[in-house]
């Protein structure tokens, strides 16, 4: 299964540009997606403001 992004979200081939949507989960959920889409964009947040700072 080929990805776009790596384990930091970041688009390969690219400094800057991340994504946090439903496509990146690798396998689909049942329910509602929206709690994990917060719980993934909250994590992002938290490593970008990491290696950002």
């Amino acid at each position: 299964m080929g990805g776009v992004v790596d384990n930091r979200l970041k688009v390969y081939g690219t400094t800057n540009v991340r994504v946090v949507d439903a496509t990146i989960q690798p396998m689909q959920l049942s329910g509602n997606l929206m709690a994990n889409l917060y719980a993934i964009a909250e994590w992002v947040s938290d490593t970008t403001k990491e290696t950002e700072n």
